[in-house]
């Protein structure tokens, strides 16, 4: 299994939007099908991405022109990494087109989505679970990093599978909380929920940010064959 995979799903656990949908639906009146509901729909695009991808591409053997693609999508990667980082420690926001409206709420999510979570119905949960889980950063340098353990076809499967299963591992665990533990679950997580607002932004920020550094040198001393 690819470290860096591994490091990297830990890292989508606690994407701000995930955690932001996860405590919204615990909140609801209806957790436990709901959960299953962004689930099913979020781990079906991960996991048949991730796995169209690893099958089509998947190598027995290394080739110089497959390395050095997969080098500089390190690179690349990495240093996106590195501006949104810093961008984000900075404190550096998107400038917006049209100035936004006040928010009755504060939340990190799109404000139209916030609004129709609102409350949530399964059929837009499901369709929030799909939105929401689409190729991005840490996904596709996920990729990346299975693609280069030159894996076989199952091999890429199951290494796709564990990242999805860590992608995942906070509404799965809030699932568990809700079926094990239903009188402790909305305690638990407001407390998580509190701790990680507080400290969300440095500890993502200064995350993506290492994984930039990595991810820009590996691709550097690849390239340049130091």
């Amino acid at each position: 299994m690819s470290p860096e995979a591994l490091a990297l799903g830990l890292l989508s656990a606690v994407r701000g939007v995930q955690l932001a949908i996860v405590y919204i639906l615990l909140l609801s009146e209806r957790p436990r099908p709901l959960l299953v509901a962004y689930l099913v729909a979020g781990i079906a695009v991960t996991l048949g991405v991730g796995i169209v991808v690893v099958t089509w591409l998947h190598t027995g053997a290394p080739t110089s022109e497959g390395t050095t693609g997969r080098l500089v999508a390190d690179l690349v990667l990495g240093v996106l990494a590195m501006i949104w980082s810093a961008l984000r420690l900075a404190g550096r926001e998107p400038r917006r087109r049209r100035p936004e409206r006040p928010r009755k709420r504060s939340t990190v999510l799109p404000e139209a989505l916030d609004r129709r979570l609102r409350p949530p119905t399964t059929r837009v949960v499901a369709a929030a679970g799909v939105v929401t889980n689409l190729p991005g950063l840490y996904y596709l340098a996920a990729l990346v990093a299975i693609l280069q353990t030159q894996p076989s076809a199952v091999d890429g499967i199951v290494q796709v599978a564990v990242y999805t299963v860590l992608r995942f591992a906070v509404p799965l665990a809030a699932l568990a909380l809700v079926v094990v533990r239903p009188d402790r679950t909305l305690e638990t997580v407001q407390g998580a929920h509190a701790w990680g607002r507080r400290n969300s932004k440095v500890l993502i920020a200064v995350a993506v940010g290492l994984v930039g550094i990595y991810l820009t040198g590996k691709g550097l001393v690849g390239l340049l064959g130091w």
